[in-house]
C-alpha cells in the first residue's frame, strides 16, 4: 500500500506552508496549535454534535489477506491469505472528527494537528476526520475515551466481513457514491484536503454498517509492521509483531487510487509520523464469555481445516 501524489500536487505541496504534514517532519518542526484567548470559539467548536457510536463486531473466522488468484492488486504484504478468529470486540462507526478530537485537546491541554488555525478550524469543518495526527497521539485519546485503536485484524473484518470481498461495499470499483477515494477527474489538493464529514457515503459502508473504512483518511491501527507476519502470525486474537519500526494504518485516503484502500491493502510509518493522509478510530473489548481456542477451531471453515 503506498501513497500516489500527482506532480502537480507535490510542487503544490511543496510550495505550501504545510509541506511538514506530508513530509512527515519532527514535531517539533511543525506549527502549534493553542486555543486563542479564553478559547471561547474552541469550547463551542467542541461542542457541536458530530456522529458518534460503536458498532459491536460478532466473534468469528474471516479470511484475512489477499489471494492474488482472486485479487489482482494483491501486495506480497498482504501474503498469503490466511483464516483468523477473533472474540467480539466494538468498533466506532464513525471516524475521530476534528470536533472529538479538539475536545481531547481542550480537556488534557494538549497542542492540536498542524492543520488547526487559530479558531482552530471553520464550523463546517467539525464533522471532517482530523488529520495530521500521529499514532502516538491517536493511541493517547483512544485511551482517554476508555478505548484502545483496533488491531490490524479488528480493522480488517469490520472492513469485509466474513466473506472475503475487496472493498466494504463489495468487489466492485468504489464510484462516487461509495468512497472518498481519487476517482479520475477528482481534485486534489494540500492546503486544506478535500475531505468528507464522517457520516457521508451511507452507499459504502461494511457490512457492520461502519462508514468510511476506505477512503476519506486511511487510518492508525494498533500493531507494528513486518510484510513478513502473515507468514508467522497467530490465528486467534492476532495483534501484531511484539516490536517494529513503524506502525501499520489501513484503508487509503482521499488523494490515493482505488485499489489502495482495498481493505487488505497495507502501509507504515513511523509512530511520530503526521499526514494530511492519516486519521483513526477507536475500538474497544466486548463484554463476553471467555472463549478457547479448542471452541473456536470447532467453528473453523471446513475448507481450511
Amino acid at each position: 500500500m503506498s501513497f500516489h501524489v500527482s506532480p502537480f500536487t507535490f510542487y503544490a505541496a511543496a510550495a505550501s506552508l504545510l509541506f511538514f504534514a506530508a513530509a512527515g517532519y519532527a514535531d517539533h518542526d511543525q506549527p502549534k496549535w493553542r486555543p486563542a484567548g479564553d478559547g471561547v470559539e474552541a469550547k463551542r467548536l467542541a461542542a457541536l454534535p458530530v456522529p458518534d457510536g460503536m458498532v459491536t463486531i460478532p466473534a468469528g473466522w474471516f479470511p484475512m489477506g489477499s489471494d492474488p488468484k482472486a485479487d489482482e492488486d494483491a501486495g506480497p504484504q498482504e501474503q498469503p491469505q490466511h483464516w483468523v478468529y477473533l472474540d467480539a470486540f466494538e468498533i466506532d462507526r464513525y471516524e475521530v472528527s476534528n470536533a472529538h478530537y479538539l475536545r481531547f485537546v481542550l480537556a488534557t491541554d494538549r497542542i492540536g494537528p498542524p492543520y488547526w488555525r487559530v479558531d482552530p478550524f471553520p464550523e463546517k469543518m467539525a464533522r471532517h476526520p482530523v488529520i495530521g495526527v500521529s499514532w502516538s497521539n491517536a493511541e493517547a485519546y483512544c485511551r482517554w475515551m476508555g478505548k484502545r485503536l483496533p488491531t490490524e485484524a479488528e480493522w480488517e473484518k469490520a472492513a469485509r466481513g466474513a466473506d472475503g470481498r475487496k472493498f466494504p461495499w463489495g468487489n466492485e470499483p468504489a464510484g462516487w457514491k461509495k468512497s472518498n477515494i481519487a476517482h479520475p477527474g477528482s481534485k486534489r489538493g494540500v492546503k486544506y484536503p478535500p475531505l468528507a464529514n464522517v457520516d457521508r457515503y451511507d452507499h459504502g459502508v461494511s457490512p457492520y454498517g461502519i462508514y468510511q473504512l476506505a477512503g476519506n483518511v486511511a487510518e492508525w491501527v494498533a500493531d507494528w509492521f513486518d510484510p513478513e507476519y502473515y507468514q508467522y502470525g497467530t490465528s486467534f486474537n492476532p495483534t501484531g509483531p511484539e516490536w517494529g519500526k513503524d506502525h501499520v494504518y489501513r484503508g487509503g485516503s482521499w488523494n490515493e487510487d482505488p485499489e489502495v484502500a482495498r481493505s487488505a491493502g497495507r502501509g507504515a510509518q513511523a509512530p511520530d509520523h503526521r499526514s494530511y493522509l492519516i486519521g483513526f478510530r477507536c475500538a474497544k473489548s466486548a463484554i463476553r464469555a471467555v472463549s478457547t481456542q479448542l471452541s473456536a477451531l470447532s467453528q473453523m471453515p471446513k475448507t481450511d481445516r
